[in-house]
């Protein structure tokens, strides 16, 4: 009988991933226009302030987000309203305060900034970026509280589906008039704000603020003890996320810097669907911990990580097999980037092999192995590209990325096991993985068998839709899990009751569940 957390992650997963799924698609969309629109050059200016207004919010976050999601869904658990209207506002007060501080600074300092990262051309798109950082801060923290209520489809739906519709909107009335670095990072801002403002009418709808003002209980000591070591860790793994980007763009130039953030583009589809999965799982993982039921924890923990694996698989193949082809779609000016596109391929399916270890560590308290794991990563990653970025460009940021990937993830899976006592692989990853070897076979047969018949761009397509096809053929052939089938024939039923078919049995299991 497949367990109800399970059915539970994958409802919240998949709301996340067609959300992401969405936001991706849309990003892609909005990349190769602006791509096509600015050159390797303007777009770097653009991918570059993006990154400083990122390092902004995550400085002001300070980790209250995830202690949102934690605190939120275990007082929810224990109906505990006081608990949950305190959780509020310590976790929303306190970042914004900081986010507006941060904002000042970028504002009175935007030329030293603009020099530092090597372009004074980043001054006036810095000011502008400036107001996006308490934006991206609310949207995070608001996003949070809905996630820790489990209401995750609300969240998805303000911040991966109204966001980039009303960003896309903006940029092609910019492309009709002219457009600029600063008009695309003001789209970028004022999209932002309309997700904050939708988010702040969903949690009021699921959490009246009524009481928040008066007397509830807070407990400010014990969040930031728990969030201050997930917000260094944050503050460094977004540090060295981004640390490439500013590199490229101080070290070598800012058209490196565009090809880098379009080759990181690409990738983010290979991410959807384990940040999905991750983000259900969080609250699901905080409640099994705290009613310590350690059996149904760890079988969480292997069916979310074989997922997050399964997933991945075909679009590293696909970026592995056919990189040129991907990128020329962004111009001729991005196709340099085929071999770092190639190696952060590889760090992506590292990040999804490893599961949901991530989670397990942030949700079960122990939040200084996170800050260790990401100082180490950081420090390993600062090194390499210091010494990689010089000689090779675009392709060293890449390895440098793909060895911090690699160490902290690996780290991560042995540590679980150590702390939590439990482990993301069994047997059922031996399927995704024959299915991959054998879909990766055909669509490199096509590949080289079609070379001299049609240009690359058909043959790429041709192989890539054979590639899918193949690896979903195979896995279905060899057979699904009792979750795996579980879960696949409620989305069908859920389908057909929607085309007015009988309710089944899933409706009634449904209308027992949290949603």
């Amino acid at each position: 009988m497949v367990d109800r957390h399970v059915v539970l992650a994958a409802k919240g997963g998949g709301m996340v991933f067609a959300g992401r799924l969405f936001v991706w698609g849309t990003r892609f969309g909005m990349a190769v226009l602006l791509a096509r629109t600015l050159g390797a050059d303007q777009y770097g200016l653009y991918n570059v302030t993006l990154t400083i207004a990122t390092l902004g919010s995550a400085f002001s976050v300070i980790g209250l987000d995830s202690a949102l999601i934690r605190y939120v869904a275990v007082y929810s658990r224990r109906s505990d309203r006081q608990g949950v209207l305190g959780t509020l506002r310590v976790g929303i007060g306190l970042p914004m305060l900081v986010s507006g501080g941060a904002a000042l600074i970028l504002l009175l300092l935007a030329a030293p900034i603009a020099s530092l990262a090597g372009d004074t051309r980043l001054e006036p798109l810095i000011r502008i970026g400036a107001v996006l950082v308490p934006a991206m801060v609310s949207n995070s923290l608001l996003a949070a509280a809905l996630q820790g209520a489990q209401r995750i489809g609300w969240a998805v739906l303000a911040e991966q589906f109204a966001q980039p519709t009303v960003r896309l909107a903006i940029l092609l009335v910019l492309v009709a008039v002219g457009m600029t670095p600063e008009g695309a990072v003001t789209a970028s801002t004022l999209a932002t704000l309309a997700a904050t403002a939708l988010l702040l009418w969903f949690v009021q709808r699921q959490i009246s603020w009524d009481g928040i003002a008066g007397e509830v209980r807070s407990e400010p000591g014990t969040m930031l003890r728990f969030s201050l070591p997930v917000y260094f860790s944050n503050l460094v793994n977004t540090f060295g996320g981004n640390l490439q980007t500013l590199l490229l763009g101080a070290m070598a130039s800012m058209a490196k810097a565009g090809v880098f953030g379009i080759a990181n583009q690409v990738m983010m589809v290979g991410a959807i669907f384990h940040s999905a999965v991750v983000q259900a799982s969080m609250p699901i993982f905080a409640e099994l911990q705290d009613s310590e039921d350690r059996s149904r924890l760890n079988a969480l923990y292997r069916t979310t990580s074989k997922w997050t694996f399964t997933l991945n698989l075909p679009f590293f193949l696909l970026a592995v097999l056919m990189p040129e082809a991907v990128l020329g779609i962004f111009g001729s000016d991005f196709t340099s980037g085929a071999t770092a596109l190639t190696i952060l391929a590889f760090a992506s399916l590292t990040n999804a092999a490893t599961g949901t270890s991530g989670a397990i560590l942030d949700m079960t308290g122990h939040t200084s192995v996170k800050l260790v794991n990401s100082t180490l990563s950081v420090g390993l990653a600062i090194v390499l590209n210091l010494l990689l970025i010089p000689p090779m460009g675009v392709t060293g940021a890449a390895i440098a990325s793909l060895g911090s990937v690699a160490t902290v993830n690996l780290l991560r899976v042995g540590e679980v096991a150590w702390l939590v006592h439990v482990g993301p692989y069994d047997r059922s990853w031996v399927k995704p993985v024959i299915a991959g070897l054998a879909s990766a076979a055909v669509g490199w047969a096509l590949l080289l068998g079609l070379r001299h018949v049609t240009g690359l761009l058909i043959r790429s397509v041709v192989a890539a839709l054979a590639l899918a096809v193949t690896y979903i053929v195979v896995l279905l052939v060899l057979g699904l899990s009792d979750d795996d089938r579980t879960i696949v024939s409620r989305a069908a039923r859920k389908f057909t009751r929607r085309r007015g078919g009988p309710p089944g049995l899933a409706q009634a299991s449904a209308s027992r569940e949290p949603t």
